[in-house]
Order: structure tokens, then C-alpha cells, then sequence
């Protein structure tokens, strides 16, 4: 029952090896398609233990990336948040580095999303269900900055997972446990349903992932659905409404099956390469980023893909070919999130392989966790920061 439990709130979060797409080559279209080019795919930093990356954001030279997956390390009781370099990629020399963020004591899930205000602070998405936390990078203080409670559209608990402001200072919050978006009000306090609709539904519980407001400050765009029917709406500020709803783009993706999980599910790491398999099949589109082009960037969680989308919805381009993909050094596995810096590249945060680090015993790092980073002659599309208490 509770691994039934598990997989149906977070199958979407529960990432392992690198799966490769059926039918999922890049695909180019349009007359646009010529204007959209990419360089190589490169790592930029490593994540050490407890690794699996949730998100990374980017405050001037300073790289915040939280750690998500704690589903087959439940016991111990803790993510992390680090601090790196933007140039180097190197963690920076503050201390502490990485700060604790302390979970319950059997926790399921992790950190996902982090926004930024005025002043710098952090709010992070945890998808344990207690909701956004706001973390000041100045005092290392850590507390609950928006409560998400369990609504009658949760299934099971409320599972925030990636979050944005908007110009007013409201934050908006997906969940990827309903077909909801929170809304907490400008200084904090509980969240209270924005937008409902089931067509934001996913398969079984899981259901919003990707958020993101566009350059404008007008629109905001969601990512929901499994693999083979994943759907990005937009829906006006305005308005959150039924009717305003519209669709924007749409993904048939085709993961491949599970035969080799299944196969080798009697060694070490097996049991959790199964049910990361398994949760990557169902799962759908992870963090989505506008780019100041007005292009909408986003990642494709079951094919281990990337995708860019033209302001008018149609797909320009979707990288890397699986084959080329496994050829690299690190490839992309589970791109969770996504974010540009003010050079030009779309940094990808590599959620990779399970930990396999039994309860109590030592700690295994895999090159796997890492912040991929790929030229994409795109920088941020604009960020609303607000001044808050």
C-alpha cells in the first residue's frame, strides 16, 4: 500500500537512469526552425550527495540548486541547498555550503522549484506538502513562507513543486499531486486555490509540473500530462477562468519500456531503477523557462529531451538525438528544470540516476547529478522579483 502510495503522488519526481525516447529524434519546423541553433551540451556543476537536483536559479554571479529525490533515501531526514559559481561551476567558499534543510523524519519526496525576490531570498517548493519555504541566504534562516493546504481536488497530500512570481507579488505554485495552481498572497500566508480545471489532470494524482509567466507579465503557462499526452496551456492572469483556458502546444512522446529494469531487478540498484523507470514512463514535461526571444524552452522528462517552442506554439527544435545523447560524457538524464543565464545557455538540472545509499550506510555521489548547460542564444525572459516584508 505505501509503495502504491508513493508511486501514484511522485511518480513524476521519482527519476533514475537515462531512458531513451521511441519516435523522440529532434524535430525541426518552420520557417523560424532556421533562426533556432544549439551548441554542445556541457556540464557545468556537479551535485554532490544528496544529489538528484530539483531546480537552479540564478541571483548575478550565484547559482542556487536544491536537491529533490529523497525517495529512496526517506531516512535521512534532510536536502541541501548549494551555492556555486555561475563562471566556474565550483561551489563558492560561503560557509555554510550547502545550508540543511531539515525534512520529516520519513519523507517521500524533496525540494523542487526556488524563485527569487527583490533582496534575494529564496522560495522553495517542498513537495512534502508543507508547502513554499523561504530561505534568506544572508542569515541561513529558514521558514514557512506559504502553507499549501490539501484541497478536494489533492489525492493525497498537496505536492507543491515548481512556483513563479508575478507582477503583483503574488506567488503562483503548481502541484503536481492535483489539477491545481496556488496562489499565496504578496508577504506570505496560505495558499488558497487560483485555478482548478481537470484538464490539467495528469495520470493518476500527479498533474502540473511546469510554470512559467511570459516576457509580457500578462500570461501564465502550465505543463501537465503524462508522456503521451503532455499539454502546455496558457491561461491570462486576468482571468483564471475556464474559459480562458487555452491550449498551446501538445507532446505524444513514447518512452521505451521497462524490460531492462525489469531484467536486472534482483541486483543492487535495481528496485529503484524499476520504479524510477516506471515513474519516467507516466511522468510528462518538467520545468518550463521563457527566454527573452519570447521562446518557450522545455524540459521532457520520459525522453530525455529538451524542446523549444516559438511564441506561437509550434516546436522549433527538440534535442538531443537519443543516440548522440548517449555518447556524451554525462548525458542528459531526467531533465527536471530549466533556466538561462545572461550568456546565452539554457541550464538543465540533470535530476540523474538514484542514490542507492542504503539507510545509515556510506554516501555515493553520481556524476549523473549535475547542472547541464547548453548555449541556446537566448537569455532570461523577465523575472518579476518582488519588494517583500
Amino acid at each position: 500500500m505505501r509503495l502504491r502510495a508513493m508511486i501514484d503522488a511522485s511518480a513524476v519526481r521519482i527519476l533514475a537512469v537515462v531512458l531513451v525516447g521511441m519516435g523522440a529524434s529532434p524535430a525541426i519546423a518552420g520557417a523560424e526552425s532556421s533562426q533556432v541553433s544549439v551548441g554542445p551540451i556541457q556540464t557545468l556543476a556537479h551535485v554532490p550527495y544528496p544529489g538528484n537536483p530539483g531546480a537552479a536559479t540564478l541571483d548575478g554571479n550565484t547559482m542556487w540548486v536544491d536537491t529533490s529525490a529523497v525517495y529512496d533515501r526517506a531516512l535521512d531526514g534532510y536536502n541541501a541547498v548549494f551555492a556555486y559559481d555561475l563562471n566556474t561551476g565550483q561551489l563558492q567558499s560561503r560557509r555554510p555550503n550547502p545550508i540543511i534543510v531539515p525534512q520529516q523524519p520519513v519523507a517521500a519526496m524533496g525540494l523542487a522549484g526556488i524563485a527569487l525576490d527583490s533582496v534575494g531570498r529564496l522560495y522553495i517548493a517542498d513537495m512534502n506538502g508543507r508547502g513554499v519555504l523561504r530561505l534568506d541566504p544572508r542569515t541561513n534562516a529558514i521558514s514557512l513562507y506559504g502553507s499549501v493546504p490539501t484541497s478536494t481536488s489533492t489525492s493525497l497530500t498537496a505536492m507543491p513543486t515548481f512556483e513563479v512570481f508575478g507582477p503583483d507579488g503574488s506567488l503562483y505554485v503548481s502541484d503536481a499531486s492535483a489539477p491545481v495552481i496556488w496562489r499565496v498572497p504578496p508577504g506570505g500566508g496560505q495558499a488558497k486555490v487560483w485555478f482548478a480545471d481537470p484538464r490539467l489532470a495528469g495520470w493518476t494524482t500527479t498533474a502540473v509540473d511546469g510554470i512559467a509567466i511570459d516576457p509580457s507579465g500578462r500570461n501564465l503557462y502550465l505543463a501537465t500530462g503524462q508522456a503521451a499526452n503532455i499539454r502546455i496551456y496558457r491561461l491570462p492572469l486576468a482571468h483564471p477562468d475556464a474559459a480562458h483556458l487555452q491550449l498551446f502546444h501538445t507532446y505524444h512522446l513514447a518512452p521505451v519500456l521497462c524490460t531492462e529494469n525489469v531484467a536486472n531487478v534482483t541486483g543492487p540498484n535495481g528496485p529503484a531503477a524499476l520504479l524510477g523507470c516506471l515513474g519516467l514512463n507516466i511522468a510528462g514535461a518538467g520545468g518550463i523557462v521563457f527566454g527573452k526571444s519570447g521562446r518557450l524552452y522545455v524540459s521532457l522528462i520520459p525522453v530525455a529531451q529538451l524542446s523549444i517552442l516559438s511564441p506561437g506554439g509550434d516546436e522549433l527544435l527538440r534535442f538531443p538525438d537519443p543516440e548522440q545523447n548517449m555518447q556524451l560524457d554525462n548525458p542528459v538524464n531526467a531533465p527536471f528544470n530549466l533556466s538561462l543565464d545572461g550568456s546565452g545557455r539554457l541550464l538543465i538540472v540533470d535530476n540523474g540516476d538514484p542514490s542507492n545509499d542504503p539507510p545509515g550506510g556510506p554516501h555515493y555521489d553520481s556524476k549523473s547529478w549535475a547542472i547541464l548547460a547548453v548555449q541556446v542564444h537566448d537569455t532570461p525572459g523577465r523575472l518579476f522579483k518582488p519588494n517583500l516584508p
